[in-house]
């Protein structure tokens, strides 16, 4: 019983340890060969002014 639940205690801290190692080469990898348009698009937001509308808002 006591064997079995540190079985699974393991498996599961490795297979999370796996995990978190496969998104971080990931996105190291990503980041160092991805072309710059691909990247401003992750944090940069672009915001267009289209149009004045001031004199609406003062109601």
């Amino acid at each position: 019983m006591i064997g079995r639940i540190f079985a699974t205690t393991i498996v599961v801290g490795i297979a999370g340890m796996m995990a978190g190692v496969a998104h971080s080469t990931f996105r190291h990898y990503y980041r160092k060969h991805a072309d710059f348009e691909d990247l401003k698009t992750d944090t940069v937001q672009e915001v267009v002014l289209v149009t004045e509308f001031t004199e609406e808002v003062d109601q």
